[in-house]
């Protein structure tokens, strides 16, 4: 446990030799913490759905949609731009606590004067005090220590495991326990607000800072914020616009499948993407200099997360109709069709995912406001003439459509940033996609009882047939074009290392 100091000589921790090693370890401490933290939400998720109805879930995700948008139009990268900085000293991060201190400020505001609109909006009073108390859970979120910041720097996410398991644990045990005594979608509410209340207390403990008022080094995070904050924002106001728009046109029991479904198919894009972002981009800015080195970077990096997401997303796609009611219970039937189709749309994303670190560590943060512009002109058009026309089903085409278009779009972003050719973004996983084919011909072919079975024994046995196709072809492919640097080289070496150790372990 480290202590921020007094002198502007605190934090000048730049990374050290071994950054690749370093940065590829702690892409696997936070794949492993985020990994923990989604099976803890997981588990949360099956305890909800089977005690409360599908109802209480569309409520609750009316009221997070005002919550996201606001959250994000407010959101400041705080923590990234210190990142980039040569030195962080304290009155760093003084001005990055009085920030985040202002930034919750407003949140409050805004969300207090939108709630009562925005329930007579969707006819319902419950969203009021409902909005007004979730508000709670994005202004915590924006009071963690930031002298966090260090372990950032120095690319160490360790902590960050520890804090993000105890926290989905608080919030699983309150959540869980309130469903079971009341019944009420009060205990989603509950479990939401309580994680980052946790999340906060710990970041404090770990990385102790005594804050002060100051705004002395707000040039610092001037530039860097100003097209990011815009940007997140026309991000948000993107990603939650099906549910947004839906919530207008369906009844709350649809718009909860639809949620339902939405989350399940975003875990594996959570677990991989989401933890990978912030050593990514530590690993970036030490090759800026050198467009050829980035460009090698982004397509070893693009295939590696596809790699992995690829046959989940895929995968739970093709078992949707043995997964909902196994694990979600009877009274979520209706979210199979939705989760079918949703599950493929992450991989899209999960493709292009790595320009966003690589954007920031350029210092071209500019580059996402334009992104995000032609995001939300292609997304929201047709997302209304989608949902105006097929209702939820238009959602789901919806929102497929829009990011396999955005993924092209942000290929050519990548051309432009690093030369790398569109044609070559869209050939280089063909192995991959090689692999996830012969994966769904295994599990097509498997029999009608076997696939159609409500038992956990048959979904495991599906998955382990999917899974053991999916990793032979996508070896034998390996071994036939030469054995490339890869994942598979990586795979490789680990299950070496792993023999050795158990070799070594027997004659001991």
């Amino acid at each position: 446990m480290t202590a921020v100091t007094e002198t502007e000589k605190a934090v000048p921790e730049q990374p050290r030799p071994g950054v690749g090693r370093r940065t590829a370890g702690s892409v696997a401490w936070l794949m492993a913490s985020r990994l923990a933290a989604r099976g803890i939400d997981f588990t949360t998720l099956i305890v909800l759905a089977r005690t409360l109805s599908p109802q209480d879930f569309g409520l609750i995700s009316v009221a997070m949609t005002l919550i996201f948008i606001v959250e994000a139009v407010s959101e400041l990268p705080i923590s990234q731009s210190m990142v980039r900085l040569d030195r962080v000293g304290r009155s760093h991060l003084n001005t990055a606590f009085t920030i985040g201190l202002m930034r919750g400020g407003l949140l409050a505001l805004v969300i207090a004067l939108a709630a009562v609109p925005f329930s007579y909006a969707y006819s319902d009073s419950r969203l009021v005090p409902l909005i007004l108390f979730l508000a709670l859970a994005p202004i915590t979120r924006g009071l963690q220590s930031p002298a966090m910041v260090q372990y950032a720097r120095r690319i160490d996410f360790r902590r960050d495991l520890v804090i993000e398991i105890v926290s989905k644990l608080c919030g699983f045990s309150v959540a869980t326990s309130l469903a079971i005594a009341t019944h009420s979608y009060w205990a989603i509410a509950m479990g939401t607000v309580v994680t980052p209340v946790a999340s906060m207390v710990q970041s404090y403990f770990f990385a102790p800072f005594r804050p002060r008022l100051s705004l002395v080094r707000w040039r610092s995070f001037a530039g860097f914020l100003g097209w990011a904050s815009l940007a997140q924002a026309l991000g948000a106001l993107s990603w939650q616009s099906d549910k947004l728009i839906l919530g207008r046109f369906i009844g709350k029991a649809d718009l909860g499948h639809f949620s339902m479904a939405a989350d399940l198919s975003s875990v594996p894009e959570q677990v991989l993407v989401a933890p990978a972002m912030r050593p990514l981009m530590a690993g970036f800015v030490t090759m800026k200099d050198s467009c050829e080195r980035m460009a090698r970077a982004y397509q070893r990096i693009s295939l590696t997360l596809l790699t992995i997401a690829a046959p989940g997303m895929v995968g739970l796609s093709l078992i949707a109709d043995q997964v909902v009611p196994v694990v979600l219970g009877p009274n979520w039937i209706t979210a199979i069709p939705m989760l079918r189709w949703l599950a493929i749309a992450p991989i899209f994303v999960v493709w292009v995912s790595p320009l966003d670190p690589m954007a920031m560590a350029m210092d071209r943060t500019s580059i996402f406001l334009r992104q995000r512009l032609v995001e939300v002109a292609i997304k929201i058009p047709l997302l209304i003439g989608l949902i105006w026309t097929f209702g939820v089903a238009g959602a789901v085409i919806g929102r497929v459509a829009t990011n396999a278009i955005l993924m092209v779009v942000t290929m050519g972003y990548v051309r432009k940033l690093v030369g790398l050719r569109i044609i070559a973004q869209l050939i280089a996983p063909w192995r991959i996609a090689l692999a996830t084919a012969g994966m769904a011909a295994a599990i097509l072919l498997l029999p009608d009882a076997l696939r159609q079975s409500l038992s956990i024994l048959a979904v495991a046995a599906t998955v382990i047939v999917g899974g053991v196709t999916y990793i032979a072809i996508l070896l034998l492919s390996w071994a036939l074009v030469g054995r490339p640097e890869g994942m598979e080289t990586m795979g490789m070496k680990l299950f070496a290392q792993l023999r050795g150790k158990l070799f070594r372990h027997r004659a001991a």
